[in-house]
Parts: structure tokens; sequence; C-alpha cells
């Protein structure tokens, strides 16, 4: 290679260098302290696998290169332990247009008392092909151990006005974040802050002349500075909806454009305008097909007495027809085709479903929501991505029942406990659509009749009678259809390990109720110095509260109010005598949220056992989580006491 060869090399090397640092906004590499390299756990969480050091984000409107919208980002993460090194794979996910440039990483480790540095390799940088509309780029930082930090940036480019949520709140801490927006004052948007922690940083004011528009001159922006420091990790547990719901974030949401001729284009448009875009778009302008269904459904389901047998018939008649193809929503819906071929997504067989009801005259419509994993609909601004799951709500006979034919378990006015996430919107697309709380159209509950007794041979034997409703009855349903008998008695045994299992059956199955029967033997009873010990609570005792957190900065959501109760009649064993029994207790929730109740009466021949909680609503807000946290405890210590007996 000769002498100028070399030195134009190293000039183009340097000039891709120093423009990749010219437009970004982002802090250069190299940020790292060498305090940080030597913590070996975060003060304020000492549990946790990782900690982010710093990030910054910053959205804004790119002159340089067409005018796209830009995103930088920067991060520094410390590694702890093993359990994080999935926080050196980065996946950015990018769709259509979008691309990913200016992708720089290295790793920082200590050894032998020296900092060393691995920079990220162009050849460690994949590229896949997630489906028609997005694509994925994913890297992982080499050389990655326990202790040491991770610093990368990247910046994303799109033609899309759409700005990504800043997410200040992870399941892991961060020391400080911060989001910067700067837009032209022809770009205008409503930005939401969610927390329940307030900002550090929160400034606003107008730059001029940031941004050149060729044959314009320059215009000024608005810019919107955000920032948080020592945020805790968002920490999940059981009970709730979708997470995203209650991390601290940014929302970013496009209100108008003004273009140079003065027309302004606006994006948040009413909900009129959003019901015809689902109608048209998301439901594919098949909710018109009923004189099809009214030549080829059977003619038998017209003929019913009521209308709610009318509308009873044609659900079991499609629900038994159609088989879900395990798609919620559907590019392209054809209820005809869908109708012919026996199957579909849930939004296509529920709106053959609509369909079909219709041509029955019965009164019915679409129904659109957003399931508990997809987050909780905000009714603040037109919006149609939100929704992904359809049902069919009826009025027959002056009662309302919403639908769902796509689930053969579901009985007539049921729907997936999914779908229990607050409001739905009914689209009623001549009167004008509303929003309406779905509830559960059933109870759920659980009641346990048990009988045990002591045989001549000094064994215990006993009956179980379990009866379930509501979405108990579901759960119960679909654990009996989808095991063999064998399998699901196995399972039964092992989360009831005191339990033999010698006959089972169900009793009945009918509308919301199912009801299962059991036969039993109990071989391994403690017997000591001639005293018997028993715990009379041989299925379904809670070991374990579900609720270990200190605070709850989120709502309890069980979906459904429930109750569970046991009455438990043990016969007492001859030659014996009762010498302990449980206390009884009543224990209630404040705002009549629930009751506890447990009483033991002693008999001559045997000893009744009786319990019962409830929890009477289906959201507990997070200032009462302290009490329903100690309801569980109560619960938890009355389902642990013991009954004695003592041999005469």
């Amino acid at each position: 290679m000769n002498k100028s060869y070399l030195i134009l090399l190293i000039f183009i090397i340097s000039s891709i260098s120093i423009y990749s640092q010219r437009n970004t906004k982002t802090p250069k590499l190299g940020q790292i302290k060498n305090d940080e390299l030597k913590m070996t756990y975060y003060n304020k969480d000492s549990a946790a696998g990782a900690l982010v050091l710093e990030e910054k984000g910053y959205s804004y409107v790119d002159d340089q290169n067409n005018f796209d919208f830009r995103r930088d980002i920067y991060r520094r993460i410390k590694l702890f332990n093993k359990a994080e090194f999935d926080r050196a794979t980065v996946e950015i996910d990018l769709y259509l247009k979008e691309e990913v440039r200016y992708i720089e990483a290295v790793t920082y480790n200590l050894e032998d008392g020296k900092r060393t540095k691995i920079h990220l390799l162009s050849s460690q940088v994949f590229k896949t092909q997630l489906s028609e509309n997005w694509r994925r780029t994913t890297f992982t930082l080499p050389n990655i151990k326990e202790g040491s930090v991770i610093e990368y940036r990247y910046s994303i480019f799109s033609p899309y006005n759409q700005i990504d949520d800043w997410k200040f709140q992870w399941d892991i801490p961060k020391l400080k974040s911060d989001f910067t927006s700067s837009f032209p004052g022809n770009w205008k948007y409503n930005i939401r802050i969610r927390s329940s922690q307030k900002l550090d940083r929160n400034k606003s004011y107008i730059k001029s002349g940031c941004i050149t528009v060729g044959g314009l001159g320059d215009a000024d922006c608005s810019v919107m500075e955000y920032g948080m420091d020592h945020i805790p990790a968002f920490k999940k547990e059981n009970f709730m909806v979708s997470e995203e719901n209650f991390k601290a974030k940014l929302i970013f949401e496009p209100i108008s454009f003004t273009q140079t001729n003065g027309v302004i284009r606006k994006y948040t448009k009413t909900w009129k305008d959003a019901d015809q875009t689902i109608r048209k778009n998301f439901l594919d302008a098949q909710t018109s097909k009923k004189n099809y269904f009214k030549r080829n459904l059977p003619n038998k389901l017209f003929n019913a007495a009521t209308e709610t047998e009318k509308a009873q018939g044609i659900y079991k008649f499609i629900q038994n027809k159609l088989t879900w193809n395990e798609k919620y929503r559907t590019k392209t819906i054809r209820v005809k085709e869908i109708y012919k071929n026996n199957t579909g997504g849930v939004d296509g067989i529920n709106l053959v479903l609509y369909n079909a009801l219709q041509a029955a005259n019965i009164e019915s419509y679409i129904t659109a929501l957003s399931t508990r994993n997809n987050g909780i609909l905000t009714k603040l601004h037109p919006s149609v991505k939100q929704f992904n799951y359809y049902l069919v709500k009826v009025i027959v006979d002056g009662n309302t029942y919403f639908l769902d034919a796509s689930d053969k378990n579901l009985i007539f006015g049921e729907f997936p406990f999914a779908c229990l996430n607050g409001e739905v919107r009914v689209f009623d697309f001549r009167k004008g659509s509303y929003w309406e709380l779905l509830k559960p159209k059933y109870r759920s509950s659980i009641r346990h009749n048990i009988s045990l007794k002591f045989d001549e041979e000094g064994e215990m034997k006993g009956d179980i009678i379990s009866t379930e409703r509501g979405y108990n009855a579901l759960r119960k349903r679909r654990m009996l259809k989808n095991n063999s008998e064998e399998d699901y008695l196995e399972e039964f045994e092992t989360e009831n390990p005191l339990i033999e299992v010698e006959k089972f059956d169900v009793v009945s199955d009918e509308k919301d109720i199912i009801k299962t029967a059991y036969k039993i033997a109990i071989p391994d009873f403690t017997i000591d110095d001639n005293n018997i010990r028993l715990n009379p609570f041989i299925i379904e005792k809670n070991s374990k509260n579900p609720f270990k957190l200190k605070e709850r900065n989120y709502p309890v959501d069980f979906g459904f109010s429930w109750s569970e109760s046991f009455s438990i009649r043990i016969n007492i064993p001859e030659g014996y005598t009762v010498s302990q029994i449980p206390p009884d207790k009543t224990i209630g929730l404040p705002n009549n949220g629930g009751k506890l109740i447990y009483k033991v009466n002693k008999t001559d021949k045997d000893i009744i056992v009786f319990m019962k909680y409830s929890l009477r609503k289906a959201v507990y807000t997070n200032v009462e989580y302290h009490y329903l946290k100690e309801y569980f405890n109560n619960i938890i210590k009355a389902q642990d006491a013991y009954i004695e007996f003592k041999k005469e």
C-alpha cells in the first residue's frame, strides 16, 4: 500500500467518524467512570442484577437527512450478575422505511486493576425480517462479564410522524434518564407524562433557527426537556393488567401538521371518524352481509320461540361450526369464506356471528376492546390501533350479553378473562358508537363439600364435591377438555399431595356451573404418641401470599369478584377425643371489599369446619394494597391450623 493511498484511507475513515459524531446529539462514548466499574451492587436496590447508569434520548426533525424524524439514543449500563447479561443484547425494531444508523458500542471491564475496553464490530450487527412490515436490527456487546459496563448509542431515521414513547422506567433501576424533543412549530404534539414519580427536570423553550428549509430559510423549534433521577425498578406482581400501563413514561400523540401553504392536517380526529375507519379498514367492510346468512343458515335457527332462544341457537351453531385458527386479528376478512371453510380468526368468527344475528333481526353490535396484556384503552383521543379483540353485544328480551364464538368452551354470555380490561367500544353505526364497562355476566365462585372418616383399619377415606361457577367453571371446563382423565387426575394429585383419588366423576356441567366428585384416600396423616394431627384443608390450600411488595403503585386487578368456601365434616375416630380445634375468626376488608369467616363446631361424632373468603371487588386501589396483603396472610394462617385427636 503506497503512502498517498494510506493517507487517503485515513482521511476517509476520519471523515466518517467525524460525520457520525457531528450528526448525533448523544454524548460520545467513553463517559464511563472508574467508580462505575468498581460497583458491586446498587445501594438503593441491592437485589438489582443491573443498573442503567445514564441514558439520553433525543427526537427531532433532521434537515440534513430528508427531514426525517430522528431519534438518537445513548445508554450506559452496569451488569452486576449473569442473570442480566441479556441486557448486552440490543434489539431495534423498525417499521417499513425506518432505518438505524451510526451504531457504536463498547464493553468495559476492570482486569487486574486496569480498565479494558472492546468495541463492537460491524460484523456483529445482524438484521432479521420479522414480518411483511417489520424488521429487527440486533447487536450483542462482546466480552461480557460480571461487573462489566456496556455503553452504546445509535440513531433511528423514520419518515413517519409517530414518536415512540420514552420509557423512564424499566424492570431494572436507573440512576438518570433524560429525553429531549425538538420540533418545528408546524408540528403539534400532545405530550403526556404518566408516572407516580415527579420529574427532576422539566423545561420548555423556543430555539431559533433550529432547522433550515430550502428556499424558505430557518425555522424555530419548540424544545421540551424531561429528566428523572433514581428511578426504581418496576416490580411486577400478581393480579395486574399490562405493566406498560403503569411504568413511568412520556407519551407522544400527534395533533396536527401545518403545510407551507397554510393547510392544516389534523391527526386527532373525532371518535365518529375513528369508528368509520375501523368499520372500513379493520373490519374490512364485512358488517353488512346479513342477506348471505339469511340464505345459508339452517331455517330452524329462525324459528325459536323467544328472541333469547333464537340468539342462543345461532350462537351455538356458529360456535360449533367454526374453529379458531389461533389468530386474533386478520389482515383480510371475508365472512363468506370463513363460513364456508369453517375456520377464521377471532375477528372473522365474531363478524360471522354478528352477521348471522343481524340476519335473524336480533339487536347486535360489533364491540372492540383491548385485552389485559395489550394495555388499557385511552379515551383522551381517538385511536384505532389500540383495539386488538372483538366481541358481539346482543340485547334480547331486555337482557344484555357479550358473545365470543371463537372459543368452544364458552357458554352463551361468557367471554374470555383476557377481555376484562375496563371499557369497550360498542359500534352503533346508525345512532353513534359509545363506551360501556365490560362486566362478567355470571358470578364466579368455588364451593367444596368435604367429608372425612376413619375406616375400621384406621385409614382415612373421604368424598369431595366441588361446585364451580363463572370463570372458575370455565377454567375447570378447559382443563377437563384439554386433558385426559388420567392426566387431569395426575395434575390434581400433584397440586394436592395429601390425596390419592380412587374415583372421579363430572356430576354436572350445565350453564355456568360445573360439579365434580372425588372419592379419596389420605394415607399420610400424622399419628404420634397416640395423637392424630390433621389439617382439614386437604385441597386448594393457600400456602403463599401472592402479594409480597412493601408497597405497590398500581391497582390489584383480579378481573372479577369471587369467593371460595369449604364445608368440611370430619368423623371423630372411635376411641379418641378432640384435644385441639382452631379458634373461630372473622375478618373484613375496608369498604366492604371482602370478608373471611372461619368457624369450627364440635358434636358428639363430628368436627365441622366452615370457611369462606370473598373478594367483592374486581379491582382494589394501591391504597388498599396493605389491607389486601394482610387479608391473604390471615387466610393462610386460618388454613394452616390443625385439629388434634387424643386417644382415650
